[in-house]
């Protein structure tokens, strides 16, 4: 199919396919916070998102289990998931990034990291995996 050229009322070219899906979107529009395409579909939303849910799974289980065998996991969990997500979201921002952008993720995380340790709430809290989809959405 041959792509078919449609001028608008300005004067500019826009794609016949784009003009009857309604929405026009850019890769701008797509590529998330700082460029780096991290939407909820992408493979970095994908593994991280899996990342967050296994990790309040397991905590889930474990707080459930320790209320009935007393066990524990003695912070590895939060551990892990500081130094996993914390990572990629530190990584993610990548350098000259912008001063808000990089404001509401610290505060995001704090707040995530700051649940996770309270011993049976960061248990039954899925922290993990709202500040991941969080981040990825915006």
């Amino acid at each position: 199919m041959a792509d078919e050229k449609k001028q608008n009322a300005g004067g500019e070219e826009k794609d016949a396919e784009n003009e009857e899906g309604g929405e026009e979107t850019s890769a701008s529009d797509s590529a998330g916070v700082g460029g780096s395409g991290g939407n909820l579909t992408s493979p970095e939303g994908i593994l991280m998102l899996s990342v967050a849910v296994l990790l309040d799974a397991v905590g889930l289980i474990i707080a459930l289990a320790g209320t009935w065998f007393g066990i524990d996991d003695y912070g590895i969990l939060d551990i892990l998931g500081m130094l996993t997500i914390g990572g990629w979201m530190l990584l993610r921002g990548g350098a000259g990034g912008a001063k808000e952008a990089a404001k509401k993720g610290l505060k995001r995380f704090l707040i995530a990291s700051a649940v996770e340790v309270v011993p049976f709430l960061g248990g039954v809290a899925p922290s993990w995996t709202i500040l991941v989809w969080k981040t990825l959405k915006n």
